[in-house]
């Protein structure tokens, strides 16, 4: 179960930044933000416990 949490927020972490450098590539700026926020509830998860 540990392993399968630690592939989660890892995915988390590399689709928020794909969607941030995404959103600034194209230049909608809200897009970059809500990938931002995404990558950081992966880091948040990752220190949670």
């Amino acid at each position: 179960m540990r392993h399968q949490r630690r592939v989660g927020e890892l995915i988390t972490i590399c689709s928020g930044i794909a969607m941030a450098v995404g959103g600034v590539f194209v230049n909608v700026p809200p897009v970059a933000y809500s990938g931002l926020c995404i990558m950081g509830l992966g880091v948040i998860s990752v220190f949670w416990r």
